[in-house]
């Protein structure tokens, strides 16, 4: 079993430390409230920016970006897992091009932290074109699977959630779906109805974590939510920032095998498809 904390916060709009503030708040909530992991949406220090050469951080072996140390101070000070997003910066592979004139491309990453230990690192595989979030950061390349207990989760952002291909391509490596999201009030019900269609058809947990408040001319509303195999709602309000639910991946396990709907999947079929 593993409690879950989603978070519902007005983190505002590239102001890192009125956005900290948020954070350490709901942070002292979710630690009262015996959470073990505790989810914070999509760019979770500016919001959704079209800026990333502002606020964007680099990591290296001598470097752990700001964001990150914060997330896992308070991860060692709490004992609590947490899951958060950030701008990261990484150079350019190219051969065409020396040290001196290279520049950096940005990411939008989700990462969770243990402590100083990182246990899942994901770069967005889509960039919502939409927006020209395209035009300023690189597309991720990776399906990432982290494990916390005795349970297996699979990390992905926002847009993400539009492509069932690149959950159900993992479906049999996580029990739990975890995605961070600024999704604006205008699509809401698109959210909520996604949320719910990747829960039933991989039979799985989705531990769904949205912004509230407003950000760069966007309205977001409420809609944090963690849903099971059945597409139900089982996280309780505990506070107006904070969400909480208990999370058996047993459940899941025995679901998938009284309606092993994945055995009648046509995987050779559907590769023929593309």
């Amino acid at each position: 079993m593993l409690r879950v904390g989603v978070t519902e916060l007005n983190i505002g709009f590239e102001n890192r430390e009125e956005a900290k503030k948020c954070c350490l708040e709901v942070m002292e909530e979710a630690s009262a409230n015996g959470v073990e992991l505790l989810v914070f949406p999509e760019m979770t220090l500016t919001g959704f920016t079209m800026r990333p050469w502002l606020y964007a951080e680099s990591w290296d072996a001598d470097n752990i970006p700001d964001s990150v140390s914060f997330f896992m101070e308070n991860s060692r000070k709490y004992k609590m897992q947490m899951a958060f997003g950030y701008i990261r910066a990484v150079m350019a592979d190219s051969d065409k091009m020396d040290d001196e004139t290279k520049e950096p491309v940005y990411e939008n990453r989700l990462v969770l932290v243990d402590g100083e230990k990182v246990v899942l690192d994901y770069a967005k595989i889509h960039p919502f074109s939409y927006s020209g979030e395209d035009k300023v950061y690189r597309a991720g390349e990776k399906l990432v699977q982290a494990q916390i207990k005795d349970i297996r989760i699979g990390g992905y952002i926002c847009y993400d959630l539009r492509f069932p291909e690149i959950f159900s391509a993992m479906r049999d490596q996580y029990e739990v779906i975890m995605v961070i999201a600024n999704w604006p009030e205008t699509r809401a019900e698109q959210w909520e109805t996604l949320l719910k269609a990747r829960a039933i058809e991989n039979q799985a947990y989705v531990i769904a974590v949205n912004r509230v408040g407003d950000g760069d001319g966007l309205h977001y509303i409420p809609g944090s939510h963690v849903y099971d195999w059945l597409g139900r709602d089982v996280s309780v309000r505990v506070s107006e920032k904070l969400r909480v639910a208990d999370i058996d991946p047993g459940a899941v396990r025995h679901a998938r095998t009284e309606f092993p709907q994945t055995n009648d999947r046509k995987n050779t079929f559907y590769k023929m498809l593309y």
